[in-house]
């Protein structure tokens, strides 16, 4: 009666536990078709529903976007914490704090700008502008500083102008920001990487030590314009702290003793940007929040 008894417990218990893991994947199911990022649905591109001539899609598609969906959604939350190659030691004593890193802008790269002139609009090829935030520099910009400061402090650099003598002046550039040094400047201790490169353009990230902000910082060749042009913004946040002021002074150095010229961001040329920079890091408690 016992071994009767103990058998039509344990047949019990897996009965419970076949019952719970039926509902959590199925309610599990339920979430992800309505995830507004996760769902999926079996439809062709353009609205289309997937037709009877292809079973072995659509079937594929049932078993298979549960598992994709699952990975994409473990990934999602629990953002592991990761660097680049280069972050500085002490990346590691930081590596399980919550990261920022914010979203790229959609439109990077060099394309179609339409900026106000001197006297009228003018459309040219450039990477993107600044949104006025004290966090980003870029050489596509208004004429007019009082174009610029209408929504907020002025941003725009001159492009950075090789000497004639250098045969490559963009293999050069590149060659100078592959070099950087991560935590040069007590900025970018998370490291950075070359995302883009093409014989006309360089686009990169940095990433700080503390709290993974993410910065986009491009460099680009575009007909009809002169120099190289340059972009470095933020993602997040109002004010950089001055990060990306000092990232760029610095590889700017570098390239000008090499014979090229380039104007320093400095207070002089920027009182706005490095005012709310220095105001900044006055009024938080963290004095080094941005530090590496």
């Amino acid at each position: 009666t016992t071994a009767i008894t103990h058998t039509l417990l344990l047949l019990y218990r897996r009965y419970l536990s076949m019952r719970i893991i039926s509902i959590v994947v199925c309610t599990f199911m339920v979430s992800l078709h309505s995830h507004p990022v996760l769902g999926w649905s079996l439809v062709k591109p353009g609205g289309a529903p997937v037709t009877e001539k292809q079973p072995n899609t659509q079937r594929r598609a049932i078993f298979s976007a549960p598992i994709l969906a699952l990975s994409s959604y473990i990934g999602l939350q629990s953002d592991p914490a990761r660097a680049f190659d280069n972050a500085v030691p002490d990346y590691a004593t930081y590596a399980d704090k919550p990261k920022r890193r914010g979203t790229p802008p959609k439109d990077l790269g060099v394309l179609s700008r339409t900026t106000e002139g001197e006297d009228d609009r003018v459309i040219v090829p450039g990477l993107r502008t600044c949104d006025g935030n004290p966090n980003c520099f870029s050489t596509t910009g208004d004429f007019l500083l009082s174009d610029r400061t209408q929504y907020g402090v002025d941003f725009l650099i001159s492009p950075w102008k090789p000497p004639a003598t250098d045969s490559e002046p963009f293999q050069t550039l590149k060659s100078v920001v592959k070099s950087y040094e991560a935590g040069r400047g007590g900025i970018d201790g998370g490291g950075f990487a070359v995302i883009k490169e093409t014989d006309s353009y360089l686009y990169c990230q940095f990433e700080s030590l503390k709290k993974g902000y993410i910065d986009d910082v491009e460099f680009a060749v575009a007909k009809g314009t002169d120099g190289i042009q340059v972009r470095s913004g933020s993602r997040v946040g109002y004010t950089d702290f001055g990060v990306n002021a000092i990232r760029l002074n610095s590889l700017a150095s570098q390239l000008r003793d090499k014979g090229w010229i380039i104007d320093e961001i400095t207070e002089s040329s920027h009182r706005d940007y490095w005012t709310a920079s220095d105001e900044a890091r006055e009024a938080t408690f963290d004095a080094s929040r941005r530090q590496l």
